[in-house]
Parts: structure tokens; C-alpha cells; sequence
């Protein structure tokens, strides 16, 4: 796997900010071989892996910022309704914060 972080990581319905392969591994613990199948990790440089490294189809920026800003919305973060698309250094820094 690549090893540069931070890095985003997705499934189905989550998503974290990941620091280390600990974190990944804390992340992927909980998910079924089915949701750790379609999990896709977001590089720093914008590429976007699955969790064995490989490249898969990204996001759209629609698509990254609707993520992005719904797990924020968890998380208690107000004034996203603006935000209709990110890049992904615009995800990481909404993330970071």
C-alpha cells in the first residue's frame, strides 16, 4: 500500500482522515469483506486505491464534496450547504480542521 499519508478513507458509509496504517486498520476492522472490497482510499496527490493499492474510478468533485460534507455534518460542523465541490486538497483541509 502507499505509504505517504494523511490519507481519506471511504466505504459504503463512512469516512476518516487516516494518519498511519493503524488508523486504517482501526477503520477497516469494523467492515464486512463486501464493504472492505469497495472501500477506496484517497491520496494526498489527488489518486484515489483501493485498500490492496490499486487505482480505481474517482470520485467526482460532486461526489467528494456531498461525502465530505455529510460526515461533517455528523460531526457537528455547520455552514456546509455551500460547498457543492471540493478538490481533493480542499478535502483534506475541510477534514484537517
Amino acid at each position: 500500500m502507499h505509504s505517504s499519508f494523511p490519507k481519506i478513507i471511504f466505504s459504503a458509509r463512512e469516512i476518516a482522515l487516516v494518519e498511519d496504517e493503524a488508523d486504517i486498520e482501526s477503520f477497516v476492522y469494523g467492515l464486512s469483506e463486501e464493504q472492505q472490497q469497495e472501500a477506496l482510499l484517497l491520496l494526498a496527490t489527488g489518486h484515489y486505491v483501493n485498500l490492496q493499492g490499486e487505482s480505481v474510478k474517482a470520485l467526482t468533485d460532486v461526489e467528494l464534496a456531498n461525502r465530505v460534507t455529510e460526515y461533517l455534518a455528523q460531526e457537528g460542523v455547520c455552514c456546509l450547504s455551500k460547498v457543492t465541490r471540493l478538490t481533493p486538497p480542499q478535502a483534506f483541509a475541510m477534514l484537517v480542521d
